[in-house]
């Protein structure tokens, strides 16, 4: 992806490496990277001593784990000789979500780091922010290298507008792979897809590109579908997987389709969602 402008958002416990995944990225054209380190705040207690103290014990620890990460991010972002900007948010859960969705919405591409992977409540409302709130395309990084410029690609595909908004998000990342694979699971899911063959209307798309395609149509076999997209993954040696992102809201809390969770759950390999 031809990125002008990429965020990594990453936990006050990260590793150097989701940094430096983020800036091999910006390195790979010359883009511009924001570092964002994030937290959720709990919300203050209105209890008596000793639960208000030790409230307040522990924001304080989390600001200063969070100004030391920002320190050590601007140290190794400055030897990469890169544009750079490092900064941090420390929302409280009731607006967390606003909050990081605001963010994003100033950068073509965001970037999960390993580490707020790691942390429950911050996954889910960075890819609640990012992905349904301000509808940025994400890239989820496991603790592995990654890149924009993948040699293969398995591109889940379902016929559907998400899957479609995933491809428009990934199409130079596309056009750059040596193969893309456009993989079904179960057969067709619109039939309003173009096409005597599920997934042919968009291999015709791609190919129209100059993008290599090939179509695996594979059956489940009662299989998480999740499951049967990693495994595929594997198999054929993907660098990256594209697809689109589900989910509903209930009572105000953003909850992810099945496919999607099991995705961030089982990462295993670099995940670019759109929703």
């Amino acid at each position: 992806m031809d990125a002008r402008s990429i965020l990594l958002v990453i936990a006050k416990t990260a590793a150097k490496i989701d940094v430096q995944n983020a800036l091999n990225l910006a390195a790979e054209a010359n883009d511009h990277l924001a570092v964002l380190v994030a937290a959720i705040a709990d919300p203050p207690t209105i209890s008596d001593y000793p639960v208000g103290e030790t409230w307040l014990d522990n924001r304080d620890q989390d600001l200063a784990r969070i100004e030391s990460q920002v320190l050590r991010c601007k140290e190794q972002c400055a030897l990469a000789g890169l544009s750079y900007e490092v900064d941090s948010i420390y929302p409280e859960r009731a607006w967390a979500d606003a909050a990081i969705a605001a963010r994003a919405l100033c950068f073509d591409l965001v970037l999960i780091g390993s580490s707020a992977l790691l942390d429950p409540e911050l996954k889910r409302r960075l890819i609640s922010g990012v992905l349904f709130d301000a509808g940025q395309p994400v890239m989820l990084l496991p603790h592995r290298p990654a890149t924009l410029r993948p040699k293969k690609v398995l591109l889940a595909w379902d016929g559907g507008l998400r899957a479609g908004r995933a491809v428009r998000a990934a199409y130079d990342a596309l056009v750059a792979a040596n193969e893309v694979h456009v993989v079904l699971v179960d057969g067709p899911h619109s039939r309003f897809e173009s096409g005597d063959e599920p997934g042919t209307g968009m291999a015709n798309y791609l190919a129209h590109h100059g993008i290599n395609v090939v179509v695996d149509r594979i059956a489940s076999c009662r299989q998480p579908i999740a499951d049967v997209l990693v495994r595929h993954a594997t198999e054929i040696g993907a660098d990256l997987i594209v697809m689109g992102a589900y989910g509903h809201s209930r009572l105000r809390e953003r909850i992810f389709g099945g496919v999607t969770k099991s995705m961030i759950d089982q990462l295993t390999l670099p995940v670019l969602m759109a929703h």
